[in-house]
């Protein structure tokens, strides 16, 4: 099934879907939850969707501002991106253009890096890089600062708290398969519900 802007919560939290970005707070844990085992994989439900690149520029836009520091305590550097636009997805990469700024230095231009999908298959893990973030800096030439940001990891489990007739459900994805499509994102994830404590209910969905 195709997700829009008007899915479920946004793609149950597209804020979850890069990770524990420094600009953003993770989607807190059931704690509270009710242990309940796992079922067999067998009995699992399996889902797949696609994120278009509507929605993700949607989140990258709530997302941005997003300031990090480049250098080292003699010279620091503290750079602002924001306005991203033109987001594509093709071949297992997301490039864009967004604008950067730094503060105490004449640096005010249009960047287009580039975002790599990639899997260890050790962990099973998903994460996004940047793999190309060139700057040109006065007096200097091109840099690039694809190493000055942090490898953002994508969750293995989405958890969402539901409410139905005051008993709250936990609704869990389990990530299994991410790939880049032609302009989207498709998720394959095992889906199951859990009952959970009403503690940190957020409301009837």
């Amino acid at each position: 099934m195709a997700i829009r802007r008007t899915s479920i919560g946004k793609v149950l939290a597209l804020l979850s879907l890069l990770g524990p970005l420094p600009f953003l707070d993770p989607v807190p844990a059931l704690a509270a939850a009710s242990p309940s085992p796992a079922p067999p994989a067998a009995e699992r439900s399996e889902i797949r969707f696609t994120i278009n690149e509507d929605a993700l520029l949607e989140w990258l836009t709530t997302v941005t501002p997003y300031t990090f520091s480049v250098g080292n305590q003699l010279l620091k550097v503290d750079l602002t991106l924001s306005e991203p636009r033109e987001l594509r997805l093709l071949d297992s990469r997301a490039t864009l253009k967004i604008h950067l700024r730094a503060s105490g230095v004449p640096l005010d231009q249009v960047l287009q890096p580039v975002f790599t999908l990639r899997h260890d298959d050790a962990q099973g893990r998903y994460s996004v890089v940047v793999s190309s973030l060139p700057v040109q800096l006065p007096g200097f030439g091109t840099i690039d600062l694809k190493d000055s940001l942090p490898k953002f990891e994508i969750p293995e489990l989405i958890q969402d708290l539901w409410k139905f007739a005051d008993r709250p459900v936990a609704l869990n994805l389990d990530i299994r398969r991410i790939t880049v499509l032609e302009h989207a994102l498709e998720i394959g994830a095992n889906v199951n519900f859990v009952p959970a404590s009403p503690v940190g209910a957020r409301g009837t969905r």
